[in-house]
């Protein structure tokens, strides 16, 4: 049964990944999709108590990420995607690989700083935009004003989490 959690996980991450590179978003089918499939995974996999596990894996990565989907930091598709693999993780085995995201995404945004030679742009527009909200307390987008070049898929570091999970944290 771990084989169809693990092949499971590995389909959904990559489908999302694929799309989310080709046309920018990641579809609410492939989600869906996967959050349905987790359900029926731990119901099979735990009976009445996989629902427990699924609820609290699906329902963690909305809870962590609102504030950054708020903000427009991350995506609707990127936080489907988190709560599809974690409704097969379960709560605590979905906050590692959450962890492993947020530090691989840390990591390629520094990475495409460096490479756009932005890093000390980008913290002092990071600094003006903490300072502006708290200032006026007005929303705006936190991309509107991040160049093309300098964005990437999140879904990418989420898969690099989805496939740490798989090899059991070895890497």
């Amino acid at each position: 049964m771990k084989e169809i959690q693990l092949l499971s996980l590995l389909c959904i991450a990559e489908a999302a990944v694929l799309s989310d590179v080709w046309k920018g978003k990641i579809p609410n089918a492939i989600t869906a999709t996967g959050i349905v499939c987790a359900l029926a995974y731990q119901l099979a996999e735990n009976g009445c108590a996989g629902v427990l596990l699924w609820m609290g894996g699906a329902v963690l990565p909305a809870l962590l990420f609102c504030g950054f989907y708020y903000f427009r930091m991350i995506g609707a598709g990127d936080v489907k995607l988190l709560c599809a693999l974690g409704g097969f993780l379960g709560p605590s085995d979905c906050l590692e690989c959450i962890a492993v995201s947020v530090l691989s995404g840390g990591i390629l945004s520094l990475l495409i700083m460096l490479r756009c030679r932005s890093l000390s742009r980008r913290l002092a527009y990071f600094a003006e935009y903490i300072s502006t909200y708290s200032r006026e307390l007005k929303w705006r987008p936190y991309l509107e004003q991040t160049p093309q070049e300098a964005r990437f898929c999140f879904s990418v570091p989420v898969l690099l989490g989805t496939i740490y999970y798989i090899a059991g944290g070895l890497i």
